[in-house]
């Protein structure tokens, strides 16, 4: 697969990912179908097949992040 480049300043795109603090550890951050709806448990109801994991680029040169969520 070709290297992706910065549509900013055309520089090289490096693949990395956002990092999500939770209680006790790190997680990669996850995109979310639909409206959040509240929860007073979790802060959030999120239903499992609603979860995209996801890819982020960060430009090398400008510093500029462009995140995809991973297709089924």
């Amino acid at each position: 697969m070709q290297e992706p480049t910065c549509p900013k300043c055309g520089s090289a795109m490096e693949e990395g990912f956002i990092l999500d603090d939770t209680y006790g550890g790190h997680v990669p951050t996850e995109w979310a179908e639909g409206k959040p709806r509240r929860s007073i448990w979790t802060g959030v109801k999120i239903a499992k097949e609603a979860r995209h994991p996801m890819t982020t680029y960060r430009c090398r040169g400008c510093g500029y992040l462009e995140s995809y969520a991973v297709p089924d």
